[in-house]
């Protein structure tokens, strides 16, 4: 919850300003008449106007390098648009409107989505291969702490403008291989306004925004308020949003200076997949339950730019930045059947119901840095050069507790008085499993150069060099299962020395890692206007994603055997869950390639292009098949490439427009992975000691990415005061995570195999169409109608492959042994949510006119 300060800061930025707010009334004309010469000849003072610059997507401000001379098919969106559409966040406006753009809902929260561009992803997820930089006012956002993207640490309402760029741009480089998504804010001069909403409508789902933009001129404020809750559509998935964003600038003769502080707290429930099986007969129910994330942050930026002039622009940005994150998953106790060997139950009664377990994460980070850039903007050259340094501290405990799921599949803890609190000490407290502390530094140099040898032609070089250093010191215990602690092993939660006795040895295997990279990263494009508003464009550049602090704290390591039977084998990662020791990883690289032609009228906007990306060592999560763990690799090589065309047209009361991608995501080069959930895998046919290995081909595509993306909407405006938005969203099908091969069916267990295989690990293609209405009262007050997925469509956005302890009703199955039991391998899915409406009523009032907003 935001504490007194920071309301109190709301509240003074709101009303205090208001003595501010308006500028001074203009002094009174003198309307007596002069006598006028008939043929006198006036003669004015000439008067020299210099706009302000503004940037458009440069990381801080200088040169407004315009869109029109990009050389790749970068889109945008205005603070009008992004609130036009009603979005409750950015994944859920891309989504709608941004060619190529998918999300996939494995959390089953809808501001934890991932976000997909052209195969790649921006995903609050660990574990997930991150490949898009996402960019608030010049400050990198995504988390250091694996590199994930939290959406709700975003405000809508502080929106000026958002811009997704393919490719690794040099200007937003840093870790960055598909593209990058630059956020900029709103000051007082940029939004005049003093803005409400509220909205209700189903699920519960409540949201209050407030905001307020203010300046005499000189000195501007802008304050954004947004409280999101509902108890979302599905059992036990609530989520509840504080988000405050502040801003105060100030305009000189010869520069500006901002500053703005964003704090944000928000509480949000997103309980995962579920069985499919189990979703055809209830898509409201869970799995397990609670998945929770709580996020806390508090980022201030402080920015300056210095008009030298004409020619020259200064800019300089410094950030300060603290997300501390707590969470419980709850999920299945994956040694149920071993404990049942251990917990007889003559001497352990009920200990069969001891069948789930809470994993706990605590994780601190600390991040700062600035930017240094100068622009120049000459007769034929835009030029932008700078350096940044950026630095992250991390901080991550993880641990573990048992519980009991219950007949609503939420898991408790333990409360049976056969287990003795002393001797059976696991039952009853957390476990640590891993103590992680960690740093990254990374110095940067950029420069990027737009010449203009002709009006029509534009030629764009760039480039970026980045060095990065990680740190690792990482406490990991050995992953002992909690009921076979007993009392003594308290005296071995330590690091282990090499030599002690095995009765004696510590339960910790301590290591730490120190690891540089290097990268240089270069651009080039051109774009050729051969054509009165139509262009012809085309780029090449370059990328590298250093890997994180989580990555090589459960990478793998070469010098082990994984085989079974091996005595030197890596305990592996169960993400978030455990880690091990710290081995290299290498850099993930990548090349992009973009061509393409797009043309503009007065009302009519097109693009057609073509794109291919390229990336060598991407790092993924592999599974080791031991207790469902895994660790981070390198793989070979990776694909994605495409076609994407889209058009914006307006005829009368109408607009239209319509975004359609073909795109495939594949492996490129050949690997071994084991999955036990897999249908495909070898185990059968190799033995009952052999490893369920999955073989990846060339030209296997890569899980979560549907081939065909098609977005459309039609606005009919029925008159001055009402007007209407019909929209759809199609993606065709794609395959679930595990599949990866892309063989997965279903089919009956055969011969030593212990589980049947369900659901056919894909995700099936979908079609879903959404409807707002929008009805003017009076200038400025408006109320709205919003409602999603009008045909009540059930689809999915995500899927994996998993052994699942429940049978189709949702009921635990026990069995008497592992291999008796009625667990099945089964494809899980992320149901989308059904139809739901809401209703709301906003308010615009313009302090420069003083009347409410037209």
């Amino acid at each position: 919850m935001l504490n007194n300060k920071l309301k109190f800061m709301l509240l003074l930025a709101t009303y205090s300003g208001v003595l501010i707010g308006a500028e001074p009334d203009a002094e009174p004309v003198n309307n007596k008449s002069k006598a006028a010469e008939p043929n006198a000849t006036i003669q004015l003072d000439e008067i020299e106007i210099k706009a302000k610059r503004r940037r458009i997507i440069t990381p801080l401000p200088g040169v407004p390098i315009d869109k029109a001379t990009a050389t790749t098919n970068i889109q945008s969106a205005t603070s009008k648009e992004i609130e036009e559409t009603k979005a409750l966040n950015v994944t859920d406006f891309m989504n709608s409107t941004m060619q190529s753009v998918t999300i996939n809902d494995y959390t089953g929260n809808p501001f934890q989505q991932d976000l997909n561009f052209r195969g790649f992803t921006a995903s609050p997820q660990i574990g997930t291969p991150q490949g898009i930089s996402v960019y608030l006012d010049g400050v990198r956002v995504n988390e250091a702490f694996g590199d994930v993207m939290n959406w709700d640490l975003i405000p809508m309402n502080a929106i000026e403008s958002l811009s997704m760029i393919p490719g690794s741009n040099p200007l937003f480089g840093l870790n960055t291989l598909g593209g990058a998504l630059a956020i900029r804010t709103k000051d007082g001069f940029s939004d005049n306004y003093l803005r409400t909403q509220y909205l209700t409508g189903s699920w519960g789902r409540e949201q209050a925004q407030f905001s307020n933009g203010i300046n005499n001129g000189t000195v501007a404020l802008f304050t954004a308020y947004n409280h999101f809750k509902e108890d979302g559509w599905r059992d036990n998935s609530p989520s509840n949003l504080r988000q405050l964003f502040n801003k105060g600038t100030v305009r000189l003769e010869k520069g500006e200076l901002s500053f703005s502080a964003i704090n944000i707290d928000t509480d949000l429930v997103g309980n995962g997949m579920l069985p499919y099986e189990m979703a055809e007969q209830d898509r409201k129910q869970v799995f397990t339950s609670p998945d929770e994330v709580k996020n806390s942050l508090g980022h201030y930026n402080l920015s300056g730019s210095w008009y030298v002039n004409d020619v020259l622009t200064l800019s300089a940005m410094g950030y300060k930045r603290r997300m501390i994150q707590s969470a419980v998953g709850a999920d299945v106790y994956d040694a149920y059947y071993a404990a049942q060997q251990v917990w007889d139950p003559i001497n352990y009664p009920g200990a069969d119901r001891v069948n789930g377990i809470f994993n706990y994460m605590d994780l601190n980070q600390k991040s700062q840095g600035y930017t240094l850039q100068a622009a120049l903007d000459l007769e034929k050259h835009q030029m932008v050069f700078g350096a940044s340094r950026d630095s992250n501290d991390i901080r991550f405990l993880q641990s573990q507790l048992l519980g009991e799921i219950n007949q609503d599949h939420e898991v408790n803890p333990v409360n049976n008085p056969a287990f003795d609190p002393v001797f059976d000490f696991a039952v009853y407290r957390k476990i640590l499993r891993n103590n992680l502390t960690g740093s990254s530094r990374t110095k940067s140099i950029f420069l990027f150069d737009t010449w203009s040898p002709a009006d029509n032609l534009h030629v764009s070089l760039g480039v970026r060099w980045n060095w990065t250093n990680v740190k690792n010191y990482l406490e990991s215990e050995v992953g002992k299962d909690p009921y076979n602690y007993v009392p003594a092993d308290l005296q071995r939660l330590r690091c282990a020395v090499p030599g002690e006795p095995a009765q004696n040895k510590g339960l910790f295997t301590c290591s730490t890692g120190d690891y540089d990279y290097r990268s240089f990263n270069p651009s080039l494009g051109v774009t050729w206007e051969f054509k009165e508003n139509v262009s012809a464009y085309t780029n090449v550049s370059r990328g590298a994603r250093a890997p994180t602090v989580i990555e090589l704290g459960c990478a793998n390591d070469k010098t082990k055997d994984n085989t079974v039977g091996s005595t030197n084998y890596q305990q592996g990662c169960s993400i978030p869950t455990s880690l091990s020791a710290d081995p290299y990883l290498k850099q993930v690289r990548s090349t992009a390639y973009e061509l393409g032609l797009r043309g503009a009228d007065t009302n009519l906007d097109w693009n057609i292009g073509l794109f291919r990306t390229d990336l060598t060592d991407d790092i993924l999560f592999v599974p080791l098949g031991r207790k469902n763990r895994g660790v981070f690799d390198n793989f070979g090589q990776t694909l994605r490439q495409g076609l994407e065309m889209g058009v914006k047209w307006a005829w009368g009361n109408d607009k239209f427009s319509l975004n359609y991608t073909l795109m495939k995501a594949t492996f490129e080069s050949s690997a071994r992975l084991v999955n036990p959930a897999n249908s495909s895998n070898s185990q059968n046919s190799n033995g009952v000691n052999a490893q369920a290995y999955v073989d990846i081909k060339p030209g296997d595509e890569l899980p979560g990415m549907p081939n065909h993306i098609m977005q459309a909407s039609w606005n009919h405006r029925f008159n001055d005061k009402f007007d209407a938005t019909l929209s759809m969203i199609m993606h065709s099908s794609s395959y679930v995570r595990g599949n990866e091969n892309n063989e997965h069916q279903p089919r009956d267990k055969q011969g030593i195999e212990l589980y049947d295989y369900i659901g056919d690990g894909t995700i099936p293609g979908y079609a879903v169409f959404n409807f707002r209405a929008n009805y003017k009262v009076s200038p400025g007050i408006n109320m709205f109608l919003k409602v999603d997925n009008i045909f009540d469509r059930e689809y999915s956005t995500a899927g994996n492959l998993a052994l699942t302890p429940f049978n189709a009703a949702g009921r635990f199955m026990t069995g008497t042994n592992q291999a008796s039991s009625e667990w099945n391998n089964t494809t899980f899915i992320g149901p989308g949510a059904p139809r739901a409406a809401w209703i709301g009523l906003s308010i615009d009032w313009n302090w420069k006119n003083k009347a409410f907003k037209d």
